[in-house]
């Protein structure tokens, strides 16, 4: 009986000891040169390596957003663009869903033909604002967590950050459907009238009836 409550008294205290650690995952990281920036009016300390950058105030970039980047998606247009476009990128190889010191996140790693590198784009909320931080790497490593960790933490709650982000995807994708058929219905007209020219170049009906049906198919839809 001893034997057996001395094994579980250790297990607890391993168990205990792991949970400390994960706890305190990034707490090694040591910070005392960091440089401080703001985007969207909210603070945020960033390794003196990705100092220097250009700073618009909605954004921060170093050398350009596949290397280091930090941009305020602070309404639904600009969220929806990014955030639309990078979760269904082809180049996406992998996607992970985290809680990071406070804040939601969902973290998305691609390879990057356009750089010819690994790109992760991190989207974490704070302070009622969603945020895009995107870097060379192909993890979030404890720096990273480290600069989420400094920024205020989440105000929404986890059911809507994750709604908040499946509707501006929805909506993008969506919204890439209608100008891919707006796109085959310009070409299809493009494409009639000029062979309708070819056909009775003089003929007025001709050009009217092409423009009547591509008017009525845009009208249909």
């Amino acid at each position: 009986m001893n034997k057996k409550i001395i094994f579980l008294a250790c297990a607890m205290g391993i168990i205990a000891l792991i949970s400390i650690s994960i706890a305190s995952a990034g707490s090694d990281v040591d910070t005392s040169d960091w440089v401080n920036i703001t985007v969207y009016n909210t603070n945020f300390q960033i390794p003196p390596e990705h100092g220097g950058g250009s700073d618009s105030g909605g954004n921060y970039v170093k050398t350009n957003v596949f290397t280091f980047g930090l941009v305020a998606l602070e309404d639904d247009k600009s969220l929806k663009h990014n955030y639309g476009y990078e979760s269904t990128l082809d180049e996406n190889y992998d996607a992970e869903e985290m809680e990071i010191d406070g804040h939601h996140a969902v973290a998305y790693y691609s390879h990057r033909s356009i750089c010819e590198h690994d790109v992760t784009y991190l989207y974490f909320e704070s302070n009622k604002t969603i945020y895009a931080l995107s870097y060379d790497g192909n993890d979030v490593n404890d720096t990273i967590k480290k600069i989420v960790s400094y920024s205020p933490k989440s105000k929404f709650s986890k059911e809507k950050f994750d709604k908040k982000l499946n509707k501006m995807q929805e909506d993008y994708i969506e919204e890439q459907k209608e100008y891919e058929e707006d796109y085959a219905y310009d070409r299809g007209y493009n494409n009639g009238y000029t062979q309708g020219s070819i056909n009775s170049r003089n003929n007025h009906d001709d050009y009217f009836a092409y423009y009547m049906f591509y008017r009525l198919g845009r009208r249909s839809r």
